[in-house]
């Protein structure tokens, strides 16, 4: 066993593309292939199934891919503690958190519970899809992670409840120079607005391709990352027009740099979600967490808890 081979079958089922999933791990196709093609005949049966696009996994790949997701956030904290790296606070609760939140909201919320040290935490970055993971498969006790209410939910209800604890909106906006915004939406034939875009794959993507939908844009895409904080900073930078959440773009608009263009459709309102999986029993120190983000968002008159449901598509984008 090569853990390499584990690295890249977890990449080919984040991106559903031998071709994507080369790219990302910066190797050729054929050696992505064979890499794919050795963890098959190790575990002895067919973990992916070629014959659709985009490419599935088998039934024997989703039990592979739930192990080899704690195999390799446990393979990774003990490589950390070997190397004195790591400072993990002794029964600490484990928080994933999309990487914009644990950003800009993550700090201030946390905060607002108090005495950090009743409960202490391990911080942990992640995009949406893999923070699902973590939560659903042991590696988190609790997940942030934005929702789109007029979406598609995200997780069985029979695996997961979870408590709205903030809102937020992603919006178009522009860099501003002398007053006056960059680009103006929607574009024309002949002069198409440039802009920067998350990845499809990316939660924040899905909710932009919904709002893009059936919409007359002429738009020049010129940038696609699935790192929001990237897409800020190029939108403060002057390149184009991206679709943000307003936490992460407030500082510019206070400031003058930022702006919002287009109009509210095409913008969405998001929840801030705490989840928990459904387990028999909640550890103690997680449970007392959850009780107080659950009395935040009582007084912030937010919801209590509820069920969530989801599946995935791709959807395409044409402009």
């Amino acid at each position: 066993m090569d853990i390499g081979w584990l690295e890249s079958f977890l990449a080919l089922a984040e991106h559903e593309s031998f071709t994507r999933a080369a790219a990302a791990q910066h190797i050729s196709q054929p050696a992505f292939s064979r890499r794919i093609r050795a963890l098959e005949l190790w575990f002895g049966g067919a973990l992916v199934d070629r014959s659709t696009f985009p490419v599935a996994l088998t039934p024997a790949g989703a039990k592979v891919r739930a192990s080899a997701i704690q195999t390799m956030a446990g393979l990774g904290a003990i490589r950390e503690e070997i190397r004195g790296r790591q400072r993990t606070p002794r029964g600490a609760v484990r928080i994933a958190a999309t990487h914009t939140l644990a950003t800009t909201f993550f700090p201030a919320w946390w905060a607002r519970f108090g005495d950090q040290r009743a409960v202490p935490c391990s911080l942990l970055p992640a995009d949406t899809l893999d923070g699902y993971d973590m939560l659903l498969h042991g590696g988190c006790d609790l997940l942030l992670a934005y929702a789109d209410p007029a979406g598609p939910p995200a997780v069985p209800d029979t695996e997961a409840e979870w408590l709205a604890v903030a809102t937020d909106r992603l919006a178009p906006y522009s860099s501003v120079t002398a007053g006056q915004v960059d680009f103006t939406l929607p574009g024309t034939a002949s002069d198409p607005v440039p802009v920067v875009l998350h990845g499809q794959g990316a939660f924040l993507g899905r909710v932009t391709d919904r709002l893009l939908a059936g919409h007359d844009l002429h738009l020049s895409p010129i940038v696609q990352s699935d790192l929001t904080s990237a897409l800020a900073s190029l939108v403060y930078a002057g390149m184009g027009v991206g679709w943000l959440p307003d936490d992460l773009a407030a500082p510019g608009v206070a400031a003058g740099t930022l702006r919002q263009v287009g109009g509210a459709s095409l913008s969405a309102e998001l929840e801030i979600r705490l989840y928990r999986a459904r387990r028999e029993r909640m550890p103690r120190r997680v449970a007392t967490v959850w009780h107080s983000a659950a009395g935040l968002a009582e007084k912030s008159a937010y919801p209590a808890a509820h069920g969530c449901v989801a599946t995935y598509a791709r959807p395409s984008r044409s402009w």
